[in-house]
């Protein structure tokens, strides 16, 4: 599912942000009440990719772009900051088994995530579907990958379009870190994910000699901040949909971008003047009531 771009989706979303702010009656509880009562907000993220979220094995925390943006919430709400690692295939369980209140966690938009989950509008980041291969198989097409062993993560929503319709011999792993791993070794003959999170890793010259990304991205699609369903319409989602659009318009995403050495997207840069025409006005304080 591609994610919509233009004016015209700019317009949409904003006129659904405010029916949602005047009208959040719908939820069936208020997880908001429920998180400024703990005084803490439970943000799943990733652990494993570089930029995005990875373990920082001199403090041992969780750094990232993805942990910033939970950062700048928890503090738009006034609460503290929990973050919990998730795999990609453990993020929809961790949400539903209320491990962590919502997820940040490289989630791309799908018809089956929309029907299982709350996916917070606008999109926060956008990505496709990429394979990163060693320079010597010469990769030049996708059609290629027919009956050849292509790693990936499990949980990934293009392992079986990728699967079924270019015939690839999909191993789904549980880590990036295992993903890469089984590529060096051989093992694969390519490392199917994000095309952001691959921009990322070959920026590391010895890893850039031998590897590359060449194929054209499939299925570009958004990523989206994810909640349970009986979130729905509440205070809590329209939290969050209102410090996305903060996100864009001030240029938080490319300035996070900077600092965490991730090229700056098309995607942030057309979100970011997009938001800025339309919603001109100084972004509101969160309801902390």
């Amino acid at each position: 599912m591609s994610f919509v771009t233009g004016m015209q989706f700019s317009c949409w979303i904003l006129t659904a942000m405010l029916a949602l702010w005047f009208h959040p009656a719908a939820a069936t509880d208020d997880a908001l009440a429920e998180i400024q009562a703990r005084g803490t907000l439970r943000v799943g993220v990733k652990a494993d990719v570089p930029a995005w979220g990875e373990l920082d094995k001199t403090s041992g925390e969780i750094v990232g772009l993805e942990p910033d943006l939970a950062r700048n919430l928890a503090e738009r709400l006034g609460v503290d900051l929990s973050l919990v690692p998730v795999l990609s295939a453990e993020r929809v369980s961790a949400l539903e088994t209320r491990k962590v209140d919502i997820l940040i966690a490289t989630l791309s938009v799908t018809p089956e995530r929309r029907a299982q989950l709350i996916l917070v509008s606008p999109a926060y980041y956008e990505s496709g579907a990429g394979l990163l291969a060693r320079r010597s198989a010469g990769f030049k097409e996708w059609s290629e990958l027919r009956n050849r062993r292509i790693c990936s993560l499990r949980g990934s929503f293009y392992n079986r379009p990728i699967a079924v319709e270019y015939g690839a011999d999909i191993v789904a792993l549980y880590s990036a870190e295992i993903a890469l791993a089984a590529l060096r070794d051989g093992r694969c003959d390519g490392f199917l994910g994000d095309t952001a999170v691959f921009a990322v890793m070959l920026q590391d010259r010895d890893l850039a000699e031998r590897y590359e990304m060449i194929l054209p991205a499939l299925y570009p699609t958004g990523w989206a901040v994810a909640l349970r369903r009986d979130a729905r319409g509440g205070r809590l989602e329209a939290a969050i949909s209102q410090a996305i659009v903060h996100w864009h318009r001030s240029g938080l995403l490319g300035r996070l971008e900077e600092t965490w050495g991730i090229p700056r997207s098309e995607f942030s840069r057309r979100m970011e003047v997009e938001w800025r025409q339309a919603v001109p006005d100084s972004d509101p304080e969160p309801d902390r009531r």
